[in-house]
């Protein structure tokens, strides 16, 4: 009688733990309502990058969709290619945004003697430099097939990654610009920094 007083508190501590890990490794799943009506629809599926607390601070994320495709690699190979462009959207308007306040905040337009077109196509050309080198660090990080066959893909880039990228372009365009390289690249840690904190 005692050996199974005792053993099973055991038992049902085990289950709990077992059913605790099982549980924590399933996918986070929509709050709101659904793209294809399943309860398993994971919530990037709908929100993307609004799914995650780390956007803007941590990682950047892309998604992607592909149906009406028959041939399954041919179709991850859409959703993925999909979801890296929706991921340089993503950064194209958050480097675009960062170095037009950066450039004024700062005051290196002036220093550096910009005109507003040039400004404009410093901007244009730096953030484009940027997007493609930041792509290199880009990895699939989930996908998914809703119960209709389509099939979504997450993409997703580290923030540092992003960062680095940005701080190398710098360096090279402070010559560029007649700037001081490390004025300009001091001013872009602290920018960069303070992005991070607000998540914008």
């Amino acid at each position: 009688m005692k050996k199974k007083f005792y053993l099973a508190p055991v038992v049902i501590l085990s289950s709990f733990l077992i059913f605790f890990a099982c549980g924590k490794k399933r996918p986070k799943l929509t709050d709101q309502s659904s793209i294809s009506g399943s309860k398993t629809e994971p919530a990037w599926v709908t929100r993307c990058a609004g799914a995650f607390e780390d956007a803007g601070k941590e990682a950047f994320y892309g998604c992607g969709v592909a149906s009406g495709i028959e041939n399954r690699a041919l179709q991850i190979q859409t959703a993925d290619a999909r979801a890296r462009a929706d991921l340089a959207r993503a950064i194209d308007t958050y480097v675009a945004s960062f170095f037009k306040d950066y450039l004024s905040s700062a005051g290196l337009s002036q220093e550096a003697g910009l005109t507003e077109i040039e400004e404009k196509q410093f901007i244009e050309s730096i953030t484009k430099e940027i997007t493609e080198v930041s792509l290199y660090g880009v990895q699939i990080l989930d996908r998914w097939r809703a119960p209709d066959g389509t099939l979504y893909s997450l993409a997703r880039v580290s923030f540092e990654n992003v960062a680095q990228s940005m701080k190398k372009a710098m360096s090279e365009r402070a010559k560029e610009l007649k700037l001081e390289a490390d004025r300009a690249l001091e001013e872009l840690d602290r920018q960069l920094e303070k992005r991070k904190q607000s998540g914008k």
